[in-house]
């Protein structure tokens, strides 16, 4: 029994992601969506798509994916109105690797590799998301990765949660300090629910809080989002299998404010706007002799110096 309702919910979140996939590539009517269902590799029962199903769909979608579907009346084709996107294929992500591990784990044991530093404290994202929700104050055990290395109480009052470079963060107020902080979920040692509700009112548009940032380093008291151009030029050891690291960025990029200004076959120059913080600098130097800073001067300074410091290394 448990098994089929396994299977059952795993049919439907594959017919969503075949609605969502064929809505993102162009408006379809309902008897172009039935078409290409019955021949989608993702209809794994073979069932079919009716009316009624899909109306009783869409509402749904819309709750658990953040994507919403209307239909034009006029040309009776469903479409995306609005959607939070990266909300979105983060969820489908997670379901496509849930759907094949569930069909093939064990079968395909040599066939599938995971990476050894597996994220720590996602244990925590339900509780926190629920103190959000809720507007709860909690008490956390937490440890830092410096200083006192003992366990610290703290009584925190979550905004948002973060997620980056495969670890989760909460941003959220200190109590005692009456200050924003940002806290690694892998550093939690346990939460405790106060049952107190929170006592202070989130800042304003608090949901752009790291939108300036390279990853959770924030420091909004000092730092300030600046204008930053990058060059990455194309090498004589750059080919089809050691491609230029650049044109990685186009699927990936560094930041949500990067622009390409310059695309040629000998170069590729991006243009953002971000914090200049310790993560963003480790992030350049993550990419060697393949990027050189144009500007601020002085980020291409810092650059310079770090680099510096790194071959006095080897000069032994």
């Amino acid at each position: 029994m448990q098994k089929n309702r396994k299977m059952s919910l795993a049919n439907v979140f594959l017919r969503h992601r075949f609605i969502l996939e064929r809505l993102r590539i162009k408006p379809h009517t309902f008897e172009q969506l039935e078409h290409y269902w019955e021949v989608s590799e993702m209809n794994i029962k073979g069932q079919e798509l009716s009316q009624r199903t899909l109306q009783r769909d869409i509402p749904i979608i819309a709750a658990v994916y953040r994507v919403f579907i209307k239909c034009n009346r006029s040309t009776q084709e469903y479409y995306i109105i609005d959607e939070v996107e990266a909300f979105s294929q983060n969820l489908l992500e997670a379901f496509d690797v849930y759907h094949a591990l569930q069909n093939y784990y064990g079968k395909l044991s040599e066939s599938i590799l995971f990476d050894k530093r597996i994220p720590q404290g996602t244990q925590y994202l339900s509780p926190l998301l629920d103190a959000i929700e809720k507007q709860k104050q909690i008490e956390i055990h937490y440890h830092k990765f410096w200083g006192s290395k003992e366990v610290q109480i703290r009584t925190i009052e979550p905004y948002l949660l973060k997620e980056s470079q495969r670890r989760w963060y909460v941003l959220a107020l200190d109590v005692d300090k009456k200050l924003l902080r940002v806290f690694g979920l892998d550093r939690i040692k346990s939460i405790e629910d106060r049952g107190i509700k929170r006592m202070y009112d989130p800042p304003k548009d608090i949901v752009h809080f790291f939108d300036d940032s390279f990853g959770v380093w924030v420091d909004n008291d000092r730092t300030k989002a600046e204008k930053v151009i990058l060059s990455f030029k194309k090498q004589g050891g750059d080919s089809f299998f050691i491609p230029n690291p650049a044109e990685y960025l186009r699927a990936m990029p560094l930041h949500r404010s990067q622009v390409f200004i310059k695309d040629t076959p000998e170069e590729i120059i991006l243009s953002l706007k971000v914090k200049i913080t310790p993560d963003f600098v480790k992030e350049i130097l993550s990419y060697g002799a393949y990027v050189r800073v144009i500007e601020p001067q002085h980020l291409a300074d810092r650059i310079k110096t770090e680099i510096k410091n790194a071959l006095q290394l080897y000069d032994i």
